[in-house]
């Protein structure tokens, strides 16, 4: 999966308001089936660095952000009072939620940015098998179960975007694998709203199909380690679902960054209330990614 023009000049290569909180429960969504993605994103144009206590600093393309007021049939909208009569404090909480929501989303991208390198080398041995002295089948088979755990990784992200902008997922009543399944249905959907701050960089055009084709083969191929028959990557464009799909995060992590820098200019005020100048960094640090695989909220 050799990078096309846009990936190698993009966060991706190898060097290199008012909120409303809301929760998404999907109805059916019937996606268009295509595959390979372009192994670049375009390099990013205009657009100002996104703000991170955190000391990430790229830069990205130039996105308006969003705000939402209103929903549509297929989410349930949960205003909280408090938002609108909380005190300084209690914004300070919520504000330090969204930093770490969008922290985390950062090390997700770093995460998806060293996995992207091993899906591509993945993606050439199970395209040449023999060179590498595997069986084709076996092959196929590992190459599958990487883009699975890839799509793992994706789908994290997406979700502490969403946290960013007071959006939550909602699941369905029902317990086990049908809820489960509803939930990464849902975590998509909610995109889908064209309220959604985050509709234009990942709700809308090439990069939703292209999500809506990533959770498809993530659903077909999960049973790939277990031996089971899947269909062949020859069916699917797998260069342009990823490069899409990549890029769409690159521009919706503009707009989240764009998000935080009242949140960030907020803690600076309740940190020189309190006389503390500069206040220590939170280290978040990694632990949520290792301590817990269950990392939905």
């Amino acid at each position: 999966m050799v990078m096309g023009k846009g990936l190698e000049t993009s966060m991706w290569a190898p060097m290199g308001g008012m909120r409303r909180a809301c929760t998404y429960d999907g109805d059916g969504h019937e996606a268009r089936s295509r595959s390979l993605p372009p192994s670049r994103l375009r390099a990013a144009g205009g657009g100002g660095r996104a703000p991170s206590r955190y000391g990430s600093e790229r830069r990205f393309g130039n996105h308006a952000p969003r705000t939402t007021t209103t929903t549509t049939t297929t989410t349930t909208t949960t205003a909280s009072a408090a938002s609108t009569s909380a005190g300084p404090a209690d914004e300070a909480s919520r504000a330090r939620l969204r930093l770490q929501s969008f922290h985390r989303f950062e090390q997700t991208c770093q995460r998806l940015r060293w996995k992207f390198i091993d899906l591509e080398s993945s993606y050439e041995r199970a395209l040449r098998p023999l060179e590498w002295r595997f069986e084709p089948q076996d092959a196929e088979r590992n190459f599958k179960v990487d883009f699975h755990e890839f799509y793992v990784w994706i789908e994290q992200a997406i979700v502490f975007l969403l946290l960013v902008f007071g959006v939550t997922v909602g699941r369905d009543a029902a317990r086990g694998p049908v809820s489960s399944h509803a939930y990464h249905h849902n975590v998509l959907k909610a995109l889908e709203d064209r309220l959604n701050p985050l509709h234009g960089a990942l709700g809308t055009g090439d990069v939703n199909q292209a999500l809506w084709k990533a959770k498809e083969l993530r659903n077909r191929w999960k049973d790939a380690a277990e031996g089971r028959e899947t269909p062949p990557l020859k069916m699917y464009d797998l260069r342009w679902i990823v490069a899409s799909v990549l890029g769409g995060l690159e521009g919706a992590y503009a707009l989240a960054g764009r998000e935080v820098e009242a949140d960030l200019r907020l803690l600076g005020r309740e940190d020189n209330k309190e006389g503390v100048g500069e206040r220590e960094e939170e280290d978040d640090g990694w632990e949520w990614m290792v301590e817990s695989m269950d990392w939905e909220p």
